[in-house]
Formats: structure tokens, sequence, C-alpha cells
């Protein structure tokens, strides 16, 4: 059940309806928390998930059952070994039994066989008929950052299994998040919204946002995207700089349109999600990027392995390597392929590079850097902007070795232009981007606010509607980060 179809709008309308408009029929308006109307988002949600295949829903009971019950042992015990024997099994199941068999298990069975046929041995293990549930590598995060906040101390334990569970499967960014985490979710549980707390115009700006960058942007991009990337054997260094380039701006379409429906879908139901992006094609740098790139996972990532790793407080070198292992982590959670471990490793590189620029400029270059400031930027954006491009040789790389070829021949000159339609979809996509995230920039950075009429902006719905559906891809295709 896709955001960007038929089914999901049908779905959401008779939660919606149900929840706004029969449920206060049922209950009680003097109680401050309304568990019946959890006990029905929690089946809305397990019904959304299991659209996709019913077996699903079994996986995500379980992983929340080893989290509730582990975090409640975690909770009644102030001896040290206990609490984090309980923490370290919760990582052990969730990790490596549930992340690590149904993500990570045919890879490594493959690798395990092509390193035995190598050296002259039968294929020993076993190839399975795995299918990877959509979005288990968010809920397992979600679920694992309740049970760490709870042996941290950070939040307290939660009784109510509905609640957990919820918290969970919460269906808007249930499958590509956000990555919403216990301490930020957990308390909106406990505050009984009423409809009229509902902020629509917000709601409804942004789910239009975001259904005009999957369907209008990443939609019409992906087809240029495939078609190079499936043999980039056959295309020149220009054609394969606008084709990583182009991926940059589908998978920001696709994702960042995910969550911004998904922030949509939660406002009108009453809850907020974390901002997921911020304008990350502004960015100046590997790491400002990462600062505004799936912001959620980098502050998971910063929260619950950085940190554990000690950050910055080990030493001058452990910081940089905490760094580097970080992304390199980061990475390895994107997907079961020695491409993901390369790119971890990249994006790690740069970081720990930057970190030492950035301690040497503060240093010693602090003040000509700031006399300077636009045209260092100005260039900063050239060079992040360029690394990410070329880095997504690896992230969307069918294969390490045609990703490394691809590289070679961005980075060595390599005859063959793109062809003339790629051009000209490109360029139109380079243009919105730049507008919006101009005006972006405009709303977000300078405060400013567009001041339109109310019923203007109703009357203006129909026409965005028309236009989306005249520009949008007659193929429908499924959200990339579905697959992480």
């Amino acid at each position: 059940m896709l955001f960007t179809n038929v089914e999901f709008f049908i779905f959401f309308a008779l939660v919606f309806f149900y929840q706004w408009y029969v449920h206060p029929l049922f209950s009680n308006e003097e109680q401050k928390e309304d568990t019946s109307l959890h006990v029905f988002l929690l089946i809305a949600s397990y019904y959304f998930y299991m659209s996709w295949d019913y077996r699903f829903g079994a996986l995500i009971l379980i992983s929340t059952l080893i989290d509730y019950f582990l975090a409640i042992e975690i909770g009644k015990t102030e001896v040290e070994k206990k609490r984090k024997f309980y923490l370290i099994l919760s990582l052990v199941l969730n990790l490596g039994c549930i992340l690590g068999f149904f993500k990570y298990y045919n890879f490594l069975a493959h690798s395990i066989n092509s390193a035995s046929e190598a050296v002259g041995y039968s294929a020993f293990a076993p190839i399975l008929n795995i299918i990877l549930p959509v979005g288990i590598s968010f809920f397992t995060f979600q679920s694992l950052s309740y049970t760490i906040d709870v042996y941290r101390k950070v939040i307290p334990v939660e009784k109510s299994l509905i609640k957990f569970a919820l918290f969970v499967s919460f269906f808007p960014q249930l499958v590509a998040g956000p990555i919403v985490t216990a301490k930020t979710f957990m308390p909106q549980l406990f505050k009984k919204v009423k409809l009229e707390d509902v902020n629509f115009k917000k709601a409804i700006r942004f789910f239009i946002m975001g259904y005009f960058k999957k369907v209008v942007i990443s939609d019409n991009i992906s087809p240029i995207v495939d078609v190079i990337f499936r043999n980039p054997e056959n295309y020149g260094t220009s054609a394969l700089w606008l084709a990583n380039a182009l991926f940059v701006i589908q998978l920001y379409g696709d994702f960042s349109g995910y969550t911004d429906m998904a922030y949509a879908a939660g406002l009108l139901l009453g809850y907020e999600l974390p901002e997921n992006f911020h304008l990350p094609l502004k960015a100046t740098s590997v790491t400002d990027f990462w600062r505004r790139w799936h912001i959620s996972l980098s502050t998971w990532l910063r929260d619950y392995i950085y940190f554990s790793l000690g950050g910055s407080k080990k030493g001058y070198a452990r910081h940089k390597i905490n760094l580097f292992m970080t992304m390199f982590l980061g990475g390895i959670w994107h997907g079961a392929n020695w491409t993901f471990f390369l790119w971890g490793m990249y994006m790690g590189f740069f970081l720990a590079v930057e970190s030492i620029f950035s301690d040497l400029k503060e240093k010693y270059f602090k003040d000509p850097f700031i006399k300077y400031n636009y045209i260092i930027n100005f260039f900063g954006f050239i060079y992040g902007i360029g690394a990410v491009t070329l880095a997504c040789a690896l992230f969307r790389g069918e294969g390490i070795e045609k990703a490394l070829l691809m590289m070679k021949n961005m980075l060595t000159f390599v005859p063959g232009n793109p062809r003339p339609y790629m051009i000209k979809t490109g360029f139109t996509m380079f243009l919105i981007l730049f507008i919006g995230h101009f005006i972006g920039h405009w709303i977000y950075d300078n405060k400013k606010d567009f001041k339109i009429p109310y019923w203007l902006e109703v009357a203006s719905y129909p026409f965005i509607i028309l236009g989306i559906a005249y520009f949008t891809n007659d193929n429908e295709t499924p959200f990339v980060y579905f697959q992480f």
C-alpha cells in the first residue's frame, strides 16, 4: 500500500473518519488518555504493514515483544550486570536474529561461498528464500532506541504494551521513516488531541509537496537513472555525472517526498514526526550534507553509536575513528552489499577528514575564512555535492564492478554524451530543485512566510492536483527506501 495509490487514500480516509468522527461518540471526554483509540490505531497500523505480506505482522510483533519485556526487566533491577545483560540480549536478538537474518544472511552466505570457491572448495553455505520485510531497519532501530534509553535511564519503562506497540508500528512512518525514537514519540501518546488542534493547512501543504516530489520529480527521473546505471560502460563521463546527479535528485524526491507525506499523515491524526530533511542540496560539505539529509538516521547514529563509542571524549585520534566507524556502520545499515560497505567507508573517510580540517581552520584560519565566507561556501558547495554525487555510483551501482567502473570513468575523461531527452529532463529537475531550495531557504532559514489568503489556497488545490496529474509518470515506482 503506497502513499501515492488509491488504496492508501481510502484506507487513510477511513482511519481519519473513524478517529475524529466515529470514535468520539463512544469515548469518555473526561479521560486524559484514550486507550481504545490507541488500540484502533494499532490495528490499523498492523493492517497497513500486513498489506504487503501477512507474515510481516508476526515479525514486527516479535520485535515489539522482545524489547517490551526486556525493557521491563531492565527497569526492575539496579544491578548493572543484569541491566547490561538484558540490553545485550536485546541487541543480539534485534540486530543478530531479526535484522541480521532477514537482511544479511544471504549476503553472508553468498560471500562465504564465493570465498570458498575461490580457494578451490565447493560452496557449502545454504542460500535461503528469504523475503526482506519492508522497513525492517526502521522499526528495528526504533524499538532498540527504547531499550537503550531505558537502560540509560533517559525514559521510564512503558508498562502499556498497546502504547509501546503503537510507537513501534505507527503506520505513517513505519516503512521508510523518519526513524522515531521513544523519547520523542511516546510522550505524545499521553496527550489527548482534539480535531480543532489539527493544523490542516500545514498537513495539506506537506502532503502535496511530498506527493509532487515523488510522482513528478523522482518518478520522471527514475527511467533515465535506470538506463545508465544498468550499463555504465556504454556511457561517457558527462553522462555518468548526469546520471549520478539525477540519482541524488531522484532519491531526494523519493525519500523526502515520503517523509513529507508521512509527516502530513501524522499531523492529521494528531501526532508530530521529526524533521528528516532540511534543504540538503545547499550543503557546503559532506558533513553539512549529513546534518541536512536523513536527519533522523544521522541523529540515531550519533546518539546510539557515536556516543556509545566515546564520541569526542576519548582523545583526538579516537574521535576521528569514531566518526569514521559511525558512518561505516551507517553504510552497512543501508543494505547487504559490498557497495554499501565501501559507501560507508567513503562517507566515514570524508567526515573524519573534514573534522580534522575544521579543527585546523578553527585554530589557524578562522578570521580569513570568515572574511571570504561566501566564496568559501560556494566552493564548499561544489566540493560537498560533488563528493556526494560521486558516491552515488556505490550507493546505486548494480554490483561492485559496475560501481567502481562508473567511478573510474567519472574521474577520467571518457567520450560519450547523454541523450538530449536526458539533458532536457535533467535541466528541468535541476531548475525545480533550485527554485524549491531557494524558497525553502527564504521561508525556513530566513524565517519568512507566505501570507496567502485561506480561500485562495483552497481554490488553488484543484489546479495543483490537475498539474501534478498531468506531469505524473505512467509507471508506478515503489519508494526507494522500502528496501532498507
